[in-house]
């Protein structure tokens, strides 16, 4: 048997085994989604609960790791400030889950609405920087005044923006659950 085969033979194998982990992700996602459109608080409640949790164990385990490479890293004190803020930010959420909710949505909108003014000035001083080079950079400029414009109304709307991130936070998981449920099965036929 050729190499060819026997990796072919390998991966049918793997994917025979392990199709159902696809299917269950998808059918998890799927979940998220629906509760999300269906019952966006509670549901934000518990994201922020497993947030906080997480970045608390996080940060714990990054304030240890920090301690013990303390001789062998110079920059361990880095290392132990990401895990303060961590553990801290993990310990607020943990104790305020309900804040956590409102805030986390509300953040990330304001995260998104400063990149996408950055992002725009970014493309049009690049654009200018290098007119002499390309053909077309105005199409680069109006996407860069795009760009800053809907960063601008975002930060102008922030509930308006956060609703907005809410509805799309629950309509990817709900497409992307569906297309990883199709994927599953259809691994599952090719490796049959």
């Amino acid at each position: 048997m050729n190499e060819l085969a026997w990796v072919a033979d390998s991966l049918r194998f793997t994917i025979r085994r392990t199709w159902w982990v696809l299917l269950f992700q998808g059918i998890a996602a799927l979940v998220l989604g629906i509760l999300l459109f269906t019952n966006p608080g509670s549901t934000l409640v518990t994201l922020a609960l497993f947030l906080g949790a997480y970045w608390l164990i996080s940060g714990v385990i990054d304030i240890i790791g920090s301690f013990t490479r303390r001789g062998a890293d110079r920059h361990w004190w880095l290392s132990l400030l990401a895990g303060i803020t961590s553990a801290v930010v993990g310990l607020v959420l943990v104790g305020q889950p309900l804040a956590g909710a409102v805030a986390i949505p509300l953040v990330l909108a304001l995260l998104i609405a400063a990149g996408a003014i950055t992002s725009g000035i970014f493309n049009i001083i690049w654009a200018i920087g290098v007119r002499k080079e390309i053909q077309g950079e105005g199409w680069i400029i109006l996407w860069g005044l795009i760009s800053i414009v809907l960063g601008i109304w975002l930060l102008s709307q922030p509930l308006l923006s956060t609703l907005a991130f809410l509805w799309m936070a629950a309509l990817l998981p709900v497409l992307g659950g569906i297309a990883i449920i199709i994927m599953s099965f259809r691994l599952r036929s090719v490796a049959a």
